[in-house]
């Protein structure tokens, strides 16, 4: 029903694709990125051997190791491309892509050549997106059903897939790496709590007892997934501890408050922990436990 293939990406770390494979058709979670079509011919010719078409690409969300191949995959096949509605312009547009994924902030991060070969270049031939998503839409493979839960907040669009009858959650970066030597990250700090809080009543609900994803390895009780997710709510908190302690006194910049929380927290500056920190520094304007003037930001 769901098969797993993989390659090291780095380190401990692996690129993982899924495939759900039913009586009728087939669906690939995500496509990895170029560079990795060894990877996505193992999960292609498997098929083939069990004579059940690919029907849908599902990207969990549109980071490049997620989208990179959906030109190449759909080039030999006849699957369509499913994603979050809001990735739609970065799935479709790699330049679009890279320059709202890294550049976000280009007065604090240039486009550097190192950058264009980790991002820009890994994602191939772009594919249109047949069809947008936000989660509780349904596939029926044949035999099961396949619903899509919405897991945004590393991304502002990221959907899980939800094989009911094996109690299994596929999902992209919402359990996102804690061990790196950057920060994985976040964009929207309140919808990343709130898809961690997802996963944790659907385990509640005795309907996810294993998760699969895009970089972990397979997490096979309700333990441990509750472990996973607590471990990154306390992250969360950390770094909003961090930031806010960071801030008394003296207004600082972005770029300032990025660096001294990088520094603190023993990781590598760079444009996924910049993005982090803005969305928190966002959060806690609006909730009112920080202002910002001129650029600058203080702890009230």
């Amino acid at each position: 029903m769901i098969y797993g293939f993989e390659r090291p990406l780095f380190g401990d770390i692996a690129l993982r694709i899924h495939l759900v494979v039913g009586d009728r058709y087939a669906v690939m979670i995500d496509t990895g990125m170029l560079g990795f079509e060894d990877m996505v011919k193992q999960a292609l010719d498997f098929l083939n051997q069990q004579g059940v078409p690919l029907a849908f690409i599902v990207n969990t969300h549109a980071h490049h190791d997620h989208i990179g191949l959906n030109g190449w995959v759909q080039a030999q096949t006849a699957a369509r491309v499913i994603g979050h509605a809001w990735g739609r312009r970065w799935t479709e547009d790699p330049d679009t892509n890279y320059q709202e994924f890294v550049l976000a902030f280009p007065d604090i991060i240039a486009d550097s050549q190192a950058l264009r070969e980790e991002v820009r270049d890994t994602m191939g031939i772009p594919a249109p997106v047949d069809m947008g998503v936000t989660g509780r839409e349904h596939f029926y493979p044949g035999g099961f059903d396949v619903e899509l839960i919405e897991l945004s907040g590393h991304v502002l669009g990221e959907v899980g897939l939800l094989v009911a009858e094996d109690k299994t959650l596929i999902t992209g970066d919402v359990l996102i790496g804690l061990n790196l030597p950057m920060f994985h990250g976040y964009v929207d700090p309140e919808q990343f709590r709130k898809s961690l809080g997802t996963i944790r009543d659907l385990v509640t609900a005795g309907r996810v007892t294993r998760l699969r994803s895009a970089h972990l390895p397979e997490l096979h009780d309700p333990a441990e997934i509750m472990e996973h997710v607590a471990q990154r709510e306390q992250a969360v908190r950390n770094i909003e501890s961090l930031i806010l302690d960071i801030a008394r006194g003296d207004a600082l910049s972005l770029k300032e408050i990025w660096l001294r929380t990088s520094d603190a927290s023993g990781k590598r500056p760079e444009f996924r922990g910049l993005a982090m920190v803005a969305g928190h520094l966002r959060q806690q304007c609006r909730g009112g436990r920080m202002e910002v003037q001129r650029d600058r930001y203080r702890t009230l």
